[in-house]
């Protein structure tokens, strides 16, 4: 045997045969660039006709494991994952949009997509911002070719759309319906079932559960995602292997903290629509929320795990109630395992103009609850002491 020098054997030594059982977990393959056998090999990896990865960018097993759940949870024939939520948007767009055309989009969009969408208006795109919960407007906005775009649950208004109702009127005009189901999630809602062509998900925020990634997904008919995934690869809009395989491992308790967190925040909805210190609470599962007959038919398993409510104060006073928290911390994001606040005039929604926040009814006193799976009491009791401290 021919004798091999340290350099090589630094570089070349580690090795083990791959096992003969499965490993518990799929393993992570960090790997950014993959080994071929010959040209042949490369073809036919290049081609689908055998499994592989050619680059990290172009996808690996993590990415196709990642994609695969995204699929099944929704029902949907393919699946792309991307680096985060506006990824995805952003691949959508860069796919399915030119000079010339249209997006009727929700005003009750999260307001980075907003701010996205007027960025587009730069390259000769027409983006049209209306109240998608008045289908008349809709249906007069929609022309064939366009692209209606909206949330299932709103951010931060918890504004429920009217799926079918919108698809049936997506369908008539030739349109496409995408949807962000960031804040429903498949545990709530699957919208392709409701006639939704493509389905955008945030998977840093429920899907995953943690706080512990920056992920996204499209979900749809494979027609329709391919364009997307080239344009993906071409502009490294993916994410990393481990990203993915912690977004997988994430989304394998999605059921039971959605089921817990849902009906936790029903409860705290009650408790403070029924505060005389709280001027108005918005929860799709309250009567009282004008889409609660909308959401009854759209939503499953009960009606989400946010909620937003209006305090009639001032930013002295709304910082004299966060601070009065002790495990409900003000966090600029959503959907973990721990109960937070936002803020949307300062956070989310913060780019928008003030006639563009006053039109969606944001405020200083405006506030935005993420539930999750303490004890429902124990929450309900840390608000009802920030509240005496208003």
């Amino acid at each position: 045997m021919d004798k091999v020098h340290l350099g090589t054997l630094a570089v070349h030594g580690a090795w083990a045969e791959e096992p003969a059982n499965a490993p518990a977990l799929l393993p992570l393959y960090q790997s950014a660039a993959w080994a071929f056998r010959d040209l042949d090999e490369v073809d036919a990896v290049y081609e689908g006709r055998l499994p592989g990865a050619v680059y990290v960018r172009s996808g690996t097993p993590n990415h196709q494991a990642l994609e695969a759940l995204l699929a099944a949870l929704h029902g949907g024939e393919a699946a792309l994952a991307t680096a985060s939520g506006m990824a995805a948007f952003t691949a959508l767009f860069l796919a399915h949009l030119r000079p010339g055309a249209r997006v009727v989009a929700s005003r009750d969009l999260y307001g980075t997509t907003l701010g996205l969408l007027g960025d587009l208006v730069r390259f000769g795109v027409e983006v049209v911002v209306l109240d998608a919960t008045q289908l008349p407007q809709v249906e007069a906005a929609l022309t064939p070719g366009s692209l209606l775009l909206v949330e299932t649950v709103s951010n931060p208004r918890m504004r429920v759309a009217d799926l079918p109702a919108l698809a049936a009127l997506a369908r008539a005009r030739g349109a496409l319906l995408v949807v962000d189901n960031t804040f429903a999630t498949p545990y709530h809602a699957r919208p392709l079932d409701l006639g939704a062509d493509l389905v955008v998900e945030s998977l840093t925020k429920f899907l995953s559960g943690h706080h512990q990634v920056l992920l996204g997904g499209v979900v749809g008919p494979r027609a329709l995602l391919e364009p997307l995934r080239g344009v993906a690869v071409r502009a490294g809009l993916v994410p990393n292997p481990w990203e993915c395989w912690l977004g997988a491992e994430g989304a394998k308790t999605l059921e039971v903290r959605l089921a817990r967190a849902s009906a936790t925040a029903l409860h705290l909805a009650r408790f403070l629509a029924g505060h005389p210190k709280v001027r108005a609470v918005h929860y799709p599962g309250l009567p009282t929320h004008p889409d609660h007959a909308v959401a009854s038919r759209v939503l499953r398993r009960g009606y989400g795990a946010m909620l937003a409510f209006e305090l009639a104060a001032d930013r002295q006073g709304i910082n004299r109630f966060l601070r009065a928290l002790r495990r409900i911390r003000l966090v600029l994001s959503l959907g973990g395992t721990e109960t937070t606040l936002s803020h949307p005039a300062t956070s989310s929604h913060r780019f928008l103009s003030p006639a563009e926040q006053e039109a969606l009814g944001l405020h200083e006193g405006f506030l935005r609850l993420s539930v999750g799976i303490e004890d429902p009491e124990d929450l309900e009791g840390e608000l009802q002491g920030a509240l005496e401290a208003l």
